[in-house]
């Protein structure tokens, strides 16, 4: 019972909650994802990352070529799977390659997986208290190596803004 509290986004419940970000997270519940495993990298340097995602069975007229993916690289090291909703991804995913290549250019060196991950969550936060948009209905997932080094990287956040290693 939302009663008039769903109505923006910076106005709080009695209980405490913002009823925009839990309609966000009711997005991302409606869609079924796991990460299998992660597997090491080769001797050659090549790092490979295998994730998976449920694979819906294509209709007559789909186009399984230009389908959206739910598993997106954001640079040659870094990769997202999220869940939930299709075009708040587009919108995250661009700016987060946009960030990773702007990146690349200014400091010479590709970013951190702990870098890529705050400025994803941090642009999802600003989402949940700006006026005139949403917050995004996804929950990403963010896989890779750091630059050099062979230790695997997860991170998960969240369409709060709040994000965790694992």
């Amino acid at each position: 019972m939302a009663s008039g509290y769903d109505r923006a986004l910076s106005v709080f419940s009695p209980d405490g909650h913002v009823f925009q970000v839990e309609y966000a997270l009711e997005a991302v519940k409606r869609v079924i994802w796991k990460l299998h495993r992660y597997l090491r990298r080769w001797r050659k340097g090549q790092g490979h990352r295998c994730s998976s995602c449920e694979k819906r069975s294509a209709m007559k007229l789909q186009d399984t070529r230009i389908t959206p993916s739910k598993l997106c690289l954001l640079d040659n090291h870094v990769c997202l799977a999220f869940a939930g909703l299709n075009a708040d991804a587009r919108i995250l995913v661009d700016k987060a390659r946009l960030e990773a290549q702007s990146h690349r250019l200014t400091v010479e060196d590709p970013v951190t997986i702990e870098y890529i991950t705050k400025y994803v969550a941090g642009v999802q936060q600003r989402y949940t208290q700006s006026g005139g948009v949403r917050p995004f209905g996804i929950s990403t997932l963010i896989v890779g190596f750091d630059h050099g080094d062979n230790v695997p990287r997860l991170y998960q956040t969240e369409p709060s803004g709040i994000y965790s290693a694992w």
